[in-house]
């Protein structure tokens, strides 16, 4: 798809931006996620990154930059304070992310009137201006990419 993009327009940079780790590393607290869990999802989030750092690494001559959310993201995720990343979040089987007559699903407990809200584990206000910061600021590797062209 990247290739397509660039062939579609050769002159746009085209930015990957990462996912941020959900949880703090120093920071402990009650969650749905045991801290083995949260260890593993940090994990995951780590090797997403790495797996488009270098797929911008190799695309670096069509223009493709990696953007890292990490430090933008520092202090700011569950259970540090503020948290800019949603950790569980309920909700009525409404209006909203849920719709009355809308199958009931795993996402919604055994009574069928609270759900799993779509706003688990994504950004929140905190959050999505975190994901700005790190989009306008420059990552060492989109440097390092254009002065190595």
């Amino acid at each position: 798809m990247l290739e397509q993009i660039h062939a579609l327009a050769p002159n746009a940079t085209i930015s990957l931006m990462g996912y941020p780790l959900l949880f703090s590393r120093t920071q402990a607290c009650s969650t749905l996620v045991s801290a083995s869990q949260r260890v593993i999802l940090n994990d995951m989030a780590e090797y997403f990154e790495s797996k488009q750092r270098e797929l911008a690494l190799s695309m670096s001559a069509s223009n493709v930059r990696y953007r890292s959310p990490q430090a933008a993201f520092e202090g700011k995720r569950i259970c540090d304070s503020p948290e800019g990343i949603n950790g569980v979040v309920a909700g009525p089987n409404g209006d909203g992310d849920f719709h009355h007559g809308d199958k009931n699903t795993q996402l919604c407990w055994f009574t069928g009137d609270t759900c799993l809200s779509r706003e688990s584990y994504h950004p929140n206000q905190t959050g999505t201006s975190a994901y700005a910061q790190a989009f306008m600021t420059a990552s060492p590797l989109s440097a390092a990419t254009r002065q190595g062209r």
